[in-house]
């Protein structure tokens, strides 16, 4: 579900957009798969500086994964 969400998107969403999207609070348990998610080369992950100046990550689906 969290793939179809990233997916679907059409830009990079954040940490915080893709809980709020599954209708849940931002865990370390969903961290947690959000990380296993870059390390298995399903989601790509950027840093990012925000308009308020606090830096975050947000994710996409990786390209290789994306033409499957």
């Amino acid at each position: 579900m969290m793939i179809d969400i990233v997916a679907a998107s059409e830009r990079p969403l954040t940490r915080t957009e893709i809980v709020n999207r599954l209708n849940r609070k931002k865990t370390p348990h969903l961290i947690d798969m959000m990380d296993r998610l870059v390390a298995d080369g399903i989601f790509s992950r950027s840093i990012v500086t925000f308009n308020n100046g606090v830096t975050g990550y947000v994710y996409s689906v990786a390209h290789a994964h994306a033409l499957k």
